[in-house]
């Protein structure tokens, strides 16, 4: 009797770990990242540090805040002597998805330092991005953003998409 009773505690216990999800817990993502961005966010090249925020499963507030240059610009002309300047952009995002999949969307800004008519532009955000899953593995993210202002008025050449790519820790 006291066998068969150990056969079925087995039988059973072996059922129910079979019958668990196999997707991993919402708080094992890892939420920070160090990224490079090109050509995106007002920057020629960045280099940035990101923080997601789990809402849940399928939604993800994301905000970053990088470090960059871009050079003063003419798309007709030629500037003999252009200025550098130094950027720090940053956004705040909602991302959607389910996974390691994600449609981004948000607000971005990037401040200017250096000799410019117009210290910060804010623009629009939206994008794919691939998050993983676990820690110590590469993201993605290829995004597109629109200024709110007519960004000739800064004397830079403004690229309406970007490229990132970093590591999750």
């Amino acid at each position: 009797m006291r066998n068969i009773f150990l056969l079925l505690m087995l039988l059973i216990g072996g059922a129910v770990s079979f019958a668990q999800k196999s997707e991993l817990p919402l708080n094992s993502r890892p939420l920070n990242s160090f990224n490079i961005n090109l050509l995106g966010d007002v920057s020629i090249l960045s280099v940035n540090y990101e923080r997601q925020v789990l809402i849940s499963p399928t939604f993800i507030l994301s905000n970053k805040l990088g470090l960059g240059y871009h050079v003063e610009s003419c798309f007709f002309c030629k500037i003999e002597d252009p200025n550098y300047y130094l950027t720090l952009p940053h956004h705040l995002t909602g991302n959607l998805g389910r996974g390691s999949n994600f449609f981004e969307f948000g607000l971005g800004g990037t401040m200017f330092i250096g000799d410019i008519p117009r210290h910060y532009l804010l623009y629009s955000i939206i994008g794919y991005r691939v998050l993983p899953l676990r820690s110590g593995k590469m993201n993605f993210r290829v995004f597109f953003h629109l200024p709110f202002l007519d960004p000739n008025h800064f004397d830079i050449f403004f690229m309406p998409f970007g490229l990132s790519f970093g590591v999750s820790i």
